[in-house]
């Protein structure tokens, strides 16, 4: 009996101690696997390297020799706060700009058409021709001139000197056969027609405009205000007529450039007092 009661005191002892030895052999096994963890793998570095090159933004690009790898200039020290003299090169010569003398060439009776005079000519839809330079303007001016609700129509363009002394002649008999004189019935013909060689109708760049819908009355008042913008100009106002020698027409619209129109119309000239003005 005593030996059994012994027994079971030693046990109860024992118990204890080895609950307590497995514990702390557990804790000494947590701390060496915890320390196992953090050992970094070599076969890791690489891709860890490269994720922190991906991450990280780009250096923004620098100025001057800095831009360069090291060395790369053999009269530069790698370092080097100077930047190198940039090397002289040989500038091509600059095309010389386009002549636009002719669209202001001055034609009235002081001033003939040059002689030996061409112009290459762009056919129109209703068969009549313009100085083929001045058709994307023309066009865009009829674009929004209709858009605008405004339909103009070209009756006179470009003229030949046989056509142009037609035209001259017909209303010369046509004041005849109102009871003029030969004279007289010229005369007053000059003031609308010009001479073969003085008309700017031989130019190409001279429209006579009227309405193809409405009344051309709108029609004259819409390009009188906006003719500019697209390089044309009145050529003949009512008040110019002592300086031009050509009656009031509001349907004669010359091109003459958009630099030109919009000074001669702002300022209420005409083509002779604007190149007037432009002489030395």
């Amino acid at each position: 009996m005593n030996r059994t009661r012994n027994a079971r005191r030693g046990q109860s002892r024992l118990l204890p101690f080895l609950i307590a030895l497995a514990l702390v052999a557990l804790v000494l096994l947590g701390m060496l696997l915890l320390r196992g963890g953090k050992t970094p793998d070599p076969s890791d570095a690489g891709a860890q390297t490269g994720t922190a090159a991906r991450t990280e933004p780009a250096a923004p690009a620098q100025s001057g020799a800095a831009t360069e790898p090291a060395g790369s200039d053999p009269e530069m020290p790698a370092g080097s706060a100077e930047t190198p003299a940039a090397p002289t090169e040989t500038v091509p010569p600059t095309e010389p700009p386009a002549d636009e003398s002719w669209k202001l060439v001055l034609v009235n009776k002081d001033h003939p058409l040059p002689e030996g005079f061409t112009v290459e000519l762009k056919e129109l839809r209703n068969g009549q021709h313009v100085d083929a330079r001045i058709y994307p303007e023309l066009q865009q001016m009829f674009d929004d001139a209709r858009a605008a609700g405004i339909y103009p129509f070209i009756n006179e363009s470009f003229r030949s000197a046989e056509r142009q002394q037609q035209i001259l002649d017909k209303y010369i008999a046509g004041y005849e056969a109102q009871g003029m004189s030969h004279a007289a019935a010229e005369e007053k013909a000059l003031t609308l027609v010009a001479v073969p060689g003085t008309s700017e109708h031989q130019l190409g760049l001279a429209l006579d405009l009227i309405a193809e819908y409405g009344e051309s009355a709108a029609v004259w008042s819409w390009l009188r205000e906006n003719c500019q913008r697209y390089g044309f100009i009145l050529r003949y106002p009512a008040d110019k007529e002592a300086i031009t020698g050509i009656s009031y027409e509001p349907w004669h619209f010359r091109y003459v450039g958009a630099a030109a129109a919009g000074e001669i119309m702002e300022r209420g000239l005409c083509l002779e007092e604007y190149l007037a003005e432009r002489q030395p």
